[in-house]
């Protein structure tokens, strides 16, 4: 029987309607955590409801609600068939418009425009006017705060791009506050962005008191600027000035922030994280499932032929075209016939496959370099056991699991020095290379590589340090913060 605290885990897009580093990050979490009782509240972008995992036992509820009220999807379509200034008359015309709203919206603006976190009087005020969003929304609302924030931002961009930029965040703000209703009762909140879900759950605790611990997962700001390049420059400042005010609401009134890394660590507190208050629990994987082979001696000392691998999706974020050319450097040093090298992973990017492919043909790397598409976990294991040494090549990355993984099967690694790598990769583990750098990837791979003995030592002090990531844990780690910040029981 579940005798520990109850959790509403809050997430935006992610688990469980959408494969991704979060959602197995939540399976893992709650699958492991088998004394913690569960709920899931998921903001999801119209349309996408049906779970693509198999939900544990252990989870009592799962609400998934739709981010932006229904009636401003209506608003996006009228855009392309009226001009703003007819928008405006039409909404106004649509049931009642409800000023008390608007003016609590204007205030929130104010804070917004400012990047501020918002008081709690004000969250408990939007609370309050969230019940309907779609009828807050109507009438001239986003008109006439589109022509506030013009006057605050100043524009030379059409007006109605910025009305446009307006509503989006009238919908975010007014969707958050609407989902506090939807929310499970529980003990302590888990939200899985210090964004829309960490100020969800701002105003859940403004309103009824629960504590919340954030997961960083990400660099949001970050994020956000790749996401909203091609914007005008006002409709880019203001999406960013509000999510600045939901970050800022949400570090303010957290119990906890917790990130995946020390990497995410660092970030956060730049992002204005309080030190007090962040800690880290490095994400784990099952290192159960991820044995080293039975013969680690012999596959490093009677190696005929040298297997170099990654585990990865082929796009170019992951840079198979890096470890391609890496490829090609190691085998004109060592001879094609004394070294294999493996993609193992979906092609994502048709149009970088090709350009990879392109790369091997022209180098002729036809019987060096293979690509072996998607995988089962069975045999994704068997490729960690055949691999000498495991290539990360990545552009950019948070904290990967396949590197984690390798580690765990006992591989020796050569990794691009992006996210918490650098924090994991130490000398006896295997080597860095700056990212993009090619030459330097495979200088680095080559020393190993012509070093058997180094590469044994390395394999064992990987599977030793892979321990450190064991899921269960991070699983215990989580259960003890649930139960510390746990609402008392008032009976």
């Amino acid at each position: 029987m579940l005798g520990g605290p109850e959790v509403t885990i809050v997430t935006e897009g992610t688990y469980p309607i959408a494969l991704g580093g979060v959602t197995t990050w939540v399976q893992r979490l709650i699958e492991h955590s088998p004394n913690v009782r569960f709920n899931v509240l998921c903001l999801a972008p119209p349309g996408k409801t049906e779970p693509v995992v198999d939900i544990p036992e252990n989870v009592r509820d799962v609400v998934v609600r739709e981010l932006v009220p229904r009636r401003m999807g209506k608003r996006r379509w009228a855009a392309r068939v009226f001009p703003v200034h007819r928008i405006r008359w039409l909404l106004g015309r649509r049931g009642e418009w409800a000023p008390r709203g608007f003016r609590v919206l204007e205030r929130a603006f104010e804070y917004i425009l400012e990047g501020e976190p918002l008081e709690e009087e004000m969250l408990k005020r939007l609370y309050e006017v969230s019940e309907n969003p779609v009828k807050v929304l109507e009438g001239p609302t986003v008109y006439t705060l589109a022509r506030y924030v013009e006057d605050q931002l100043g524009s030379d961009e059409r007006f109605s791009d910025l009305y446009w930029a307006v509503s989006n965040v009238c919908s975010f703000v007014m969707g958050a506050a609407s989902g506090v209703r939807h929310m499970p009762e529980c003990d302590v909140a888990h939200p899985q962005n210090c964004g829309v879900c960490g100020f969800l759950c701002a105003i859940r605790k403004a309103v009824k008191g629960t504590p919340y611990i954030i997961t960083e997962h990400g660099v949001l700001i970050r994020e956000l600027d790749t996401r909203l390049e091609g914007l005008g420059d006002v409709a880019r400042e203001l999406y960013r000035r509000c999510f600045e005010s939901m970050i800022e609401t949400s570090y303010r009134y957290c119990d906890e922030i917790l990130a995946i890394s020390d990497y995410h660590r660092e970030h956060a507190v730049k992002q204005g994280a309080p030190e007090d208050r962040i800690d880290v629990i490095y994400s784990g994987i099952e290192t159960w499932r991820f044995p080293p082979p039975s013969d680690v001696e012999r596959k490093f000392r009677e190696a005929d032929r040298l297997h170099v691998g990654t585990v990865a999706r082929v796009e170019p974020i992951k840079g198979i075209d890096v470890f391609v050319r890496m490829a090609a450097r190691v085998a004109k040093e060592m001879g094609h016939d004394r070294v294999r090298f493996h993609v193992v992973g979906p092609i994502d990017d048709r149009e970088h496959y090709e350009r990879c492919r392109e790369i091997v043909e022209r180098r002729g790397l036809e019987r060096v370099v293979k690509f072996h598409g998607s995988q089962s976990p069975e045999e994704i294991l068997r490729f960690y056991h055949k691999f000498h040494v495991f290539v990360l090549s990545s552009r950019s990355e948070g904290l990967p699991m396949a590197l984690l993984e390798a580690m765990s099967t006992g591989c020796p690694v050569v990794a691009s020095e992006v996210g918490a790598v650098p924090y994991i990769v130490k000398e006896g583990i295997g080597r860095t290379f700056p990212a993009e750098d090619h030459e330097a990837g495979a200088r680095a791979l080559l020393e190993l590589l012509q070093d058997p003995e180094a590469l044994l030592r390395m394999s064992y002090t990987a599977t030793r340090e892979a321990r450190r990531f064991d899921v269960t844990r991070m699983c215990e780690e989580y259960t003890r913060r649930y139960a510390k910040y746990a609402v008392p029981d008032p009976g």
